[in-house]
Order: structure tokens, then sequence, then C-alpha cells
């Protein structure tokens, strides 16, 4: 999946202002895990974190919450083996859920210390640290 299918994405999105029937349909075309998979993730919820004076962005997962860094990077195990091992795409379905909420506005934002967040998320950190499957 190249940047310009994202940026289609964004766009539809931007036009739209909600997700229907041609944005699900867009997401099957573009996503080999399906749509589903994505609005299941952005059901259970994307965060926007700040930290200071940055932003991290996060994901829940099925059991715990992903990190993610915008059209670029996530922690989730599916990231590292089927984006960064073994290339069957440039992206998982946490990170297209951040860019649809992020778009629709849909997320919830919290402020956090830098010690509260590298309490919160310490499992997450050693992940981007030392991956490993």
């Amino acid at each position: 999946m190249s940047k310009d299918l994202i940026f289609k994405l964004i766009s539809i999105l931007k036009d739209k202002s909600k997700i229907d029937d041609e944005i699900i349909n867009y997401l099957n075309s573009i996503f080999s895990e399906k749509a589903e998979r994505v609005l299941e993730t952005i059901k259970r919820g994307i965060t926007k974190y700040r930290i200071e004076d940055r932003v991290i962005w996060t994901a829940m997962g099925e059991n715990s919450e992903h990190i993610i860094y915008p059209k670029t990077y996530c922690s989730c195990q599916d990231f590292y083996l089927n984006v960064v091992i073994e290339r069957k795409r440039d992206y998982c379905k946490h990170i297209l859920a951040q860019i649809i909420c992020d778009v629709l506005n849909n997320y919830a934002e919290k402020d956090l210390s830098y010690d509260d967040f590298k309490i919160l998320f310490k499992d997450e950190l050693e992940i981007i640290s030392n991956p490993k499957l």
C-alpha cells in the first residue's frame, strides 16, 4: 500500500466526515485484513496523549495499548511481522484506525507527565527498544 492510498483515504474521509459504505469498500480494497478489523480497533479506542511537548497516539489492542507514530510505526506484533519483516503490507489495522480517528476527530485525549507515560507504557517501550516475536 503506497502513501498515495493513505492520502486518498484521508481525502475521502474529509469529504464524507463519517465512515460509510464507500469508506468500508475502500478499506477492503487497500487492506488485506479487511475493514472490519480496522473498525473493531476504532471501537476499542484511539487515544492521543500529550506528554509535555510531545504527542503520542495509541490504539487499544485486544490485551494492551499499542504506541503509534502516525503513518509510520505501530508497536503491535502484526506491524513487526507483516510490515517490517515479511513486507506483506505497509500498515497495520492500528495505524489505519488512528488515521481515520484523527481525520474524524474521534479519539480520546489525555495529558500525562513523562514519568507517568513511562510507567503506563513500560512494556510497550521495551518492545520498541528490543523488538522480538
